[in-house]
């Protein structure tokens, strides 16, 4: 069994848990196929590790400060290693620098496992090409809902059917907010509680403002729908203007308020139609995509409106097997680093 050695660019709650999952269930993993070393750590603000003999992963976690100062391109370059994991932060008005990282890795010969929803949201079908023409692959379980495999069914389970469109509830801390605000919270309580329990950052205006979600709705258009898009092209409301009245008035119609992710083809869509989940023709249109993030009203007694606090719904459409639904149940870091970890095994079966 060969040992896959690790970059690891950005080595926070993430990469730590990463760490820690790779770790602890190593003998299985093992049983898997995979083995694996981390060779080199690079952060953002607290320096860079690098040791071709292999990195001690618990202890570097415990880590708050690393020697060296390397960039994370220079690193990409100039380590040998089999897969470079890119779980920085997003940058969602622009993919970078994850894309940039991604596209070194790969011409450099390096398998790339991303968390980070800038590459497959922002240069999807370039990426996929450079990796094409590098004999490599790049892998991104985890961009989406976390490590439930809403690409690997879409990609592995649904081979000639069609994904016309989808529809889903993707954003935990927005979720959980208009969960609050049901109960009778306030809006600004609602964010400060979210804020409490770890659910929402400091600034939670990427998630309260839609842009989260729209990267992830563009990332799924992209490999699902074979768009070519990105985060600026989807109609974005967030969900700042939401009240508890707005609930009340939802609720006498038996409704109930999300915030909403969704995605369709135009009727004048038009090359590519035949296009099937998990072809890769970088180059080829497929036709006009319609994409929108907004607070919508939804029936109770539909699957978006069952999904409450930092759940996820996606309900994904198609041609032969008709609608459907995957759902999260209140996910933690675990099942983030699992879709990392996924997706590592997956390169590890196809490499032997």
């Amino acid at each position: 069994m060969k040992t896959l050695d690790l970059i690891f660019l950005g080595f926070g709650n993430v990469g730590r848990e990463v760490s820690r999952l790779l770790w602890s269930n190593r003998e299985e993993f093992a049983r898997q196929g995979l083995s694996t070393r981390a060779v080199a750590i690079v952060t953002g603000r607290h320096g860079t590790l690098v040791d071709e003999g292999g990195i001690d992963l618990l202890a570097a976690a415990a880590n708050d400060r690393f020697p060296g100062r390397q960039s994370a391109l220079d690193v990409i370059t100039s380590v040998r290693a089999d897969v470079v994991l890119e779980l920085t932060t997003l940058d969602v008005r622009s993919g970078q620098p994850a894309i940039s990282h991604a596209e070194a890795a790969l011409r450099s010969g390096k398998h790339v496992v991303s968390a980070n929803k800038g590459p497959v949201a922002w240069a999807y079908h370039e990426i996929m090409e450079i990796a094409q023409s590098n004999g490599r692959m790049f892998l991104f379980e985890s961009t989406v809902m976390d490590g439930t495999p809403v690409f690997n069914l879409a990609q592995h389970c649904l081979r000639g059917a069609r994904v016309t469109g989808f529809e889903g509830v993707l954003n935990s801390t927005t979720n959980f907010v208009l969960d609050e605000i049901a109960s009778g919270s306030a809006f600004e309580d609602a964010v400060a509680d979210a804020q409490r329990r770890g659910v929402a950052e400091a600034d939670p205006s990427m998630d309260i403002d839609g842009w989260d979600s729209a990267a992830k709705v563009a990332a799924l258009a992209n490999v699902l729908m074979g768009a070519r898009t990105n985060p600026l092209a989807v109609s974005r409301v967030g969900i700042g203007g939401i009240t508890r009245q707005d609930f009340a008035r939802a609720a006498r119609r038996g409704e109930t308020i999300k915030l909403v992710c969704r995605a369709w083809r135009s009727q004048e869509a038009g090359a590519g139609e035949d296009r099937r989940p998990g072809d890769v023709r970088p180059g080829e249109a497929d036709g006009k995509i319609q994409m929108t993030v907004a607070p919508e009203q939804v029936p109770r007694g539909s699957l978006l409106a069952t999904v409450r606090g930092t759940s996820s719904v996606l309900v994904v459409k198609t041609d032969l097997m008709g609608d459907i639904g995957i759902v999260e149940q209140d996910p933690s870091l675990w099942q983030t680093a699992y879709g990392v970890v996924s997706d590592l095994i997956e390169i590890a079966r196809r490499t032997q």
